[in-house]
């Protein structure tokens, strides 16, 4: 680490407030649609919170579910939902351990939004089946994605 080379700032992509709200409504749409009430959070690449959404009758709870799973998605850059599979190849004290760390959500629900394999932010949604999360995240992701490849006509351009 002594090279001047080393001595720089790296440049993190990131989500976008815009792409975040755009990623909020096709979450709530598909929970809508689904019958569920929910907690969203999407966060960037640092693990910030830069949206959330609380339907009214979704548990308290959810809200702070909801962030860990997508920090734990963001963080990762690995779906929440892998981490039972994931786990199963680990040590014994690493699989009674990582789920007691803060913020660690380890199941259905947290989706990463992955850009040349990084995670560029995350969606996490709680409070429905950890089946209906994963549907409400993936409808997330995927709005942002589909934006990211078609982005005109869209936030009035």
């Amino acid at each position: 680490m002594n090279k001047a080379s080393d001595l720089s700032i790296r440049r993190l992509s990131t989500i976008t407030l815009p792409l975040a709200m755009e990623a909020m409504r096709a979450a709530l749409d598909k929970a809508g649609e689904l019958s569920v009430r929910v907690s969203i959070s999407i966060v960037d690449a640092a693990g910030g919170l830069i949206h959330l959404a609380h339907m009214d009758g979704a548990p308290l709870q959810c809200r702070d579910i909801a962030l860990n799973k997508a920090l734990t998605a963001v963080g990762f850059a690995v779906s929440t939902g892998s981490w039972e599979d994931r786990l199963k190849e680990m040590s014994a004290s690493v699989r009674q351990g990582l789920p007691l760390q803060p913020h660690m959500a380890l199941f259905g629900g947290g989706e990463p939004v992955l850009l040349d394999g990084a995670a560029v932010g995350a969606i996490g949604v709680s409070g429905a089946s950890e089946q209906d999360d994963v549907r409400c995240a993936l409808a997330a992701v995927q709005a942002i994605l589909s934006l990211l490849e078609h982005p005109s006509g869209h936030f009035g351009n």
